[in-house]
């Protein structure tokens, strides 16, 4: 009787409202914010830089895109060598914003390039499944339940758009080979920087400007989505494998929290969770001595009468 109420109760709440605690990440950033960010980095670079445009060496086009194409390669430590610092004032604000770019910049453009593969999903999806049968909800529930499989070939597809556009702009540009080309795009994307091939052109590096920023986040976001696909495989595994189990006496016991020698409906959730990791012995601690503090008549229940009791002692 006390399972089949704990059910229904559970039944009940799916259909309650639910009331979250504020977020105490990062992701809930805009692309506003994003792109604030980007623009007050580069704008202060290229400033800096320009100023100073006669202590970096290399080849020169424009001085503002020279200085913005400088600001870029270094924030995404591309670095060719084909421009560079000289003098000691140069060096130090080279080094002061590599570090302040690797940091805002980086954590910018992810961010970016995070928000934009989530608008990309959907679609991503749609063109896999686009011969089937499937309605809207359904995509939208596949995206969700393959959520992390679908960015990481969302990005890994925008990554090979990327680098041949790259390839091709190099050879008709830059007038590089298509070897040669894409051996550039590998040295820019990976950051390896070798100097040997960069793009020295006014056309080249404007181009470079947007497409060096773009591709170099994407690949970094490619490697934080391969980790979490691992991640999220073994957990599916490991969820699948608790769920399916045979059940032992032993399991009885450690599952009887209250040791009524009976295992309701809650506490054999709570028993599963454990076991696929989603809580530990130490979060189930914190809520039960929660409850306590709640249950003031120590009845081992929460009434309204509990909460009226709190209310007027506080």
């Amino acid at each position: 009787m006390a399972d089949d109420d704990t059910k229904e109760a559970l039944l009940a709440n799916q259909n309650q409202p639910l009331f979250y605690a504020p977020p105490i990440s990062t992701d809930h950033f805009n692309l506003k914010q994003v792109a604030i960010i980007l623009a007050a980095y580069l704008t202060l670079g290229t400033l800096c830089f320009s100023l100073i445009q006669d202590e970096i060496s290399g080849t020169k086009t424009n001085k503002i895109l020279d200085s913005v194409y400088f600001c870029v390669i270094t924030m995404t430590a591309a670095g060719y060598g084909d421009v560079g610092p000289e003098t000691k004032l140069a060096k130090s604000l080279a080094c002061i914003f590599v570090f302040t770019g690797m940091a805002l910049g980086g954590f910018a453009l992810s961010k970016a390039a995070d928000y934009i593969v989530g608008k990309q999903e959907i679609l991503f999806v749609k063109a896999i499944h686009m011969h089937e049968t499937y309605g809207q909800n359904e995509i939208i529930k596949e995206a969700e339940s393959n959520k992390v499989k679908y960015k990481f070939f969302t990005i890994l597809t925008l990554i090979i758009f990327l680098m041949t556009v790259g390839t091709l702009f190099l050879s008709l540009v830059e007038q590089l080979s298509y070897f040669e080309a894409f051996y550039c795009v590998c040295a820019t994307i990976t950051t390896l920087g070798y100097g040997d091939k960069s793009f020295s052109t006014h056309g080249g590096r404007l181009f470079a400007i947007f497409w060096i920023l773009i591709t170099t986040v994407c690949l970094a976001q490619l490697f934080v989505y391969l980790v979490e696909l691992w991640t999220d495989n073994r957990r599916q595994m490991l969820v699948h494998w608790v769920i399916n189990r045979k059940l032992t006496i032993q399991d009885l016991e450690k599952a009887d929290l209250d040791d009524d020698k009976a295992v309701s409906a809650a506490e054999y959730i709570v028993y599963k969770l454990r076991e696929m990791g989603k809580v530990s012995n130490e979060d189930i601690a914190i809520v039960v001595e929660g409850f306590k503090n709640l249950d003031v008549d120590h009845s081992g229940t929460l009434t309204v009468d509990d909460i009226k009791l709190i209310e007027a002692q506080s």
